[in-house]
């Protein structure tokens, strides 16, 4: 055992271990232009470590490649890394990027003609897209303050000890504190749950899209040396505001889901090129809103329940119609509450005792409408991305998506990504951009 006990804070949960074999950690990227304060930036990270201590814990594995979630101990917290570049790249930090040090990353690249791009890394076991979100949403409120007045005030310490998430603690000190109690760290969504007496059942809610897993599919058991770090950029379409605001309104005008408009429009790109009598899917629902009483983003980890969709192909003619079927099907699991079990069942999909496989679905996240950044006079924050790191990636022990799409909005503009596709790749952005253009009148002129 390579440390101390009385460093460690907690054996990971099912829905926060599914990211430590690959040590991923999940990026929130932005192109800056405007004069970059690289001290400022720096300033700012530190203040967000102090606000926010999980960023300066670890993750380390047991001999079974258990993740294990410790305080620092006495290691330093490491700093904003700043360097020269490409702007238009978002390369894979030159530095070591080691859960074992600490789980979140700040990368400044810097360029002539006054452009930049920062990204932040943060390990997907302790946040998932809510949380990356109000982090760096703060990293960027962090720099304004001290761009402004040259110093940063930094609120006082989360406390999460209560099951609605956050109250107010003790006050923040100058520095990454080494003993700080379990109730000041975000915690899971499964010990949440357990929080409000909610137990696994029988059904997981994914049944139509698992299948059991063959003897020849389980995963090796022996330990697997890690392989060199790699950056997965998701390929992007991204509708102009007009464009964006249209399939706004097209989603009002038939009382449907933005979600549920996206992911029929994916489901009908998917149906048509590839052929398929049935098409399924697989998205992550956040749940801190829906659970009683709510959670703050910042205080779960993983908050996501995963829902599940299957349509035959003939089904799926009707943009509109299967955008409400999506959206009729969660509100039906929402309402049994089989979305918050999907991620009790977690360990039959996931892991080295898995016995479900879900793999050759569509899996579909989308975040929502990304917030505006604050920024000081003179910076804009002009384009948005989410990356993902793998900083020591092994042999995957879960289901694998035959594509992956990440949906969002930033700046009035609907942004789709695609990581994945085999063959269809190169068409597949396109095709669901062209369904999103699709209208009731549109589609009748067309046929006339």
């Amino acid at each position: 055992m390579l440390w101390e006990p009385e460093d460690v804070v907690r054996a990971l949960d099912p829905s926060e271990q599914r990211f430590v074999r690959h040590a991923t950690y999940t990026g929130r990227s932005v192109t800056v232009r405007g004069e970059v304060d690289a001290a400022a930036l720096g300033a700012a990270f530190a203040a967000l470590q102090r606000a926010f201590p999980i960023l300066v814990c670890r993750i380390v594995e047991d001999d079974d490649e258990n993740g294990i979630l410790l305080r620092p101990g006495h290691i330093e917290a490491v700093g904003a890394w700043v360097s020269f570049g490409d702007p238009d790249v978002v390369p894979i930090p030159a530095e070591s990027v080691d859960p074992g040090d600490q789980l979140a990353y700040l990368d400044v690249v810097l360029a002539e003609e006054d452009r930049a791009r920062v990204t932040l890394f943060v390990h997907h076991s302790v946040a998932d897209a809510g949380h990356c979100v109000e982090l760096f949403s703060r990293l960027w409120e962090f720099y304004t303050e001290y761009a402004e007045t040259g110093s940063i005030v930094v609120p006082a310490e989360a406390d999460y000890s209560d099951a609605g998430g956050m109250t107010a603690g003790t006050g923040a000190e100058n520095g990454p504190a080494h003993g700080r109690a379990l109730s000041e760290y975000p915690v899971s969504l499964e010990a949440l749950l357990a929080q409000r007496g909610i137990g696994r059942g029988e059904r997981s809610g994914l049944e139509l899209v698992t299948r059991p897993l063959a003897v020849a599919e389980q995963p090796a058991t022996e330990r697997t040396e890690p392989a060199q770090p790699t950056l997965a950029r998701p390929e992007r379409v991204q509708l102009d505001p007009v464009a964006t605001a249209r399939v706004l309104e097209m989603a009002r005008a038939h009382a449907v889901s933005v979600n549920g408009l996206v992911t029929a429009a994916v489901l009908r790109a998917y149906a048509e090129l590839s052929g398929a009598d049935q098409v399924s899917c697989v998205y992550p629902v956040d749940l801190r809103r829906r659970l009683d009483p709510p959670v703050a983003a910042e205080a779960g980890t993983n908050l996501a329940g995963l829902a599940a969709y299957v349509a035959d192909a003939a089904d799926t003619e009707d943009l509109v119609g299967l955008a409400r079927r999506i959206g009729t099907s969660l509100h039906n699991d929402l309402a049994d509450g089989v979305i918050e079990q999907s991620v009790l069942h977690f360990p039959d999909f996931y892991g080295p005792h898995r016995i479900h496989s879900t793999a050759g679905h569509i899996a579909v996240t989308n975040t929502g409408t990304v917030p505006t950044f604050r920024a000081p006079a003179g910076l804009i924050l002009d384009d948005y991305e989410i990356v993902y790191l793998s900083a020591h990636p092994r042999p995957s022990t879960g289901a694998s998506a035959a594509v992956t799409f990440l949906v969002y909005t930033y700046l009035g503009r609907l942004t789709i990504g695609r990581l994945g596709g085999g063959a269809l790749a190169s068409e597949l952005l396109d095709a669901v951009a062209a369904e999103l253009s699709w209208s009731p009148a549109g589609q009748e002129a067309a046929t006339a």
